[in-house]
Parts: structure tokens; sequence; C-alpha cells
């Protein structure tokens, strides 16, 4: 059952959602701190997800011209 449900994850969540997901991580590590300066330590962890799904957004089939 977590493997048809995975599946179903991994098509909703297209190489767009990827992108826009990866985007909105980094904004929020890059302005949180900002706004809300006493819980600094915390916006550190947006960082490297933002960064893994921003790298991983890139979809080489759909450029693929074979």
């Amino acid at each position: 059952m977590a493997g048809k449900k995975l599946e179903a994850f991994r098509e909703w969540f297209t190489p767009r959602k990827r992108l826009w997901a990866g985007v909105a991580l980094l904004v929020t590590a890059t302005f949180g701190p900002r706004f809300y300066p006493s819980i600094n330590g915390y916006w550190g962890i947006f960082i490297a997800p933002g960064i893994i799904f921003l790298c991983n957004a890139r979809n080489p089939e759909a450029r693929d011209k074979r």
C-alpha cells in the first residue's frame, strides 16, 4: 500500500512543482531571518532541500529529441 502512495506522489510532484517548491524554500530561508530574527538558527533547514529540489527540477526526458 505504501508503494502505491509513493508512486502517486511521484506522479503528482512534477518537475515544475519541484522547481516552485525549491524556490519557495530558498525564499523562505532568505527572507525568514529578516522578518523573524529571534529564530534565526532554524532557517538553515530550508536551504539544503531547496537546492535539492531546484537541482532535481530539470527534466532531461522533456528535452530529449530521440
